[in-house]
C-alpha cells in the first residue's frame, strides 16, 4: 500500500511539473521587447550566440534605449531594430510575443 501511494505521488509530481513547463508566459509589451533586444545586444558583444550576426564589436555596447525601436508587430511575433549610429548599421531581432529571441540578422527578413 505504501509503495502504491509513493508511486502515485511521484507520478503526480512529474505530471504537474511538466504541465507547468508548457504554460503560456503571457504577451510582453513592445517596450519590454525593446528592453529584451537591448540585453541581447549586450550579450552579443561578449560572444557569438549562434545568430546570423555573430559576435558584435564593442561599439554596440554604447547603444541607448532610443536606438532600439519596434520595427513591426505581427500576430505572434515582434521584430525589434537596433541602430548603431557610429557603425551606420542596424540589426533586427525576431522574437516571440513572450520575449524569446528566435533570430538576429542585419535584414528585417525572417
Amino acid at each position: 500500500m505504501k509503495t502504491l501511494i509513493a508511486a502515485l505521488f511521484i507520478t503526480l509530481i512529474f505530471t504537474t511539473s511538466s504541465a507547468f513547463a508548457h504554460t503560456d508566459h503571457g504577451k510582453i509589451s513592445p517596450k519590454v521587447a525593446t528592453q529584451i533586444a537591448a540585453k541581447a545586444t549586450q550579450k552579443l558583444t561578449f560572444k557569438d550566440l549562434g545568430f546570423k550576426v555573430g559576435k558584435l564589436d564593442q561599439s554596440w555596447k554604447s547603444l541607448t534605449s532610443e536606438d532600439f525601436k519596434l520595427h513591426s508587430a505581427e500576430a505572434n511575433r515582434y521584430i525589434v531594430s537596433a541602430n548603431n549610429k557610429s557603425e551606420n548599421k542596424t540589426i533586427y531581432f525576431l522574437m516571440t510575443m513572450s520575449g524569446e529571441v528566435l533570430k538576429v540578422n542585419s535584414e528585417a527578413k525572417f
